[in-house]
């Protein structure tokens, strides 16, 4: 009588990988960023938490513009001078932002590979400190003879107001170096919030995109514009935003 022997086969335990990769402990990054009314350049120092999200602080430096801002040139000739330059009528203030944030990225979706991307939300706030730097103009002084014809820089100020928004005797803008010394700062806050794109998440290096609306809020309307008819400043900004972030992670 023979005996059947049945045999038993065993398969190897499938290992799951899901290829995170590395978890990172700190991260930093260059930003570059296009708002509606202006762009900045910055620095992000972030700590990550797990592989979900960053707590990070934030360092940027940009413009800040009113949308009513036209350049135009009146295509003049005085003198040695040569052609007029162009210039913004009306312009009283040039404004710098140096914003300070704290702000932390989450992602909503399953980093799941390596090269693959990931997608959450980005939210700042902080600090901003706008510097008003003077817009100054070169104006043609009118005399009593042509001879006696002279061109000289003017700000906006109650004395030279009147001048300072005749559009027949302005000439051109000044040096864009004029005014530095004359800075004047105002403190504010701000405040952002975007859906954030990074590409390849695991990945020691950086690579992602950004999209949002951000706001600044200052106690006092800037003076960026001279305030006249149907012309008034603003003390809060709103704007749709672009950014590019590039770094690596240790």
């Amino acid at each position: 009588m023979s005996t059947a022997l049945s045999q038993v086969v065993f398969q190897p335990k499938q290992i799951e990988t899901n290829n995170k990769g590395v978890l990172y402990d700190f991260e930093r990054s260059f930003d570059f960023k296009i708002y509606t009314n202006g762009f900045s350049i910055g620095m992000s120092f972030g700590e990550i938490e797990s592989y979900y999200k960053t707590s990070y602080f934030s360092i940027e430096f940009g413009t800040l513009k009113d949308f009513r801002e036209r350049r135009q040139n009146r295509n003049v000739t005085f003198r040695s001078n040569g052609l007029s330059s162009s210039f913004i009528y009306g312009k009283q203030n040039s404004i710098y932002l140096l914003k300070f944030g704290k702000g932390k990225k989450v992602y909503l979706t399953e980093k799941a590979k390596r090269k693959g991307l990931a997608v959450g939300f980005n939210y700042n706030y902080g600090l901003t400190v706008a510097l008003k730097k003077p817009y100054y103009l070169e104006i043609v002084n009118r005399n009593a003879s042509d001879s006696d014809d002279e061109l000289f820089t003017v700000r906006a100020t109650d004395e030279t107001m009147e001048d300072f928004l005749n559009f027949n005797i302005i000439f051109g803008g000044s040096s864009y170096f004029q005014g530095f010394w004359n800075i004047r700062p105002t403190v504010g806050a701000h405040a952002k919030i975007g859906a954030h794109f990074a590409f390849g998440a695991y990945d020691q290096s950086i690579k992602s995109v950004e999209v949002g609306l951000q706001a600044e809020a200052f106690p006092r309307r800037l003076p960026i514009l001279v305030e006249r008819e149907n012309i008034r400043n603003r003390h809060v900004y709103v704007n749709m935003y672009v950014l590019a972030q590039f770094g690596k992670r240790k």
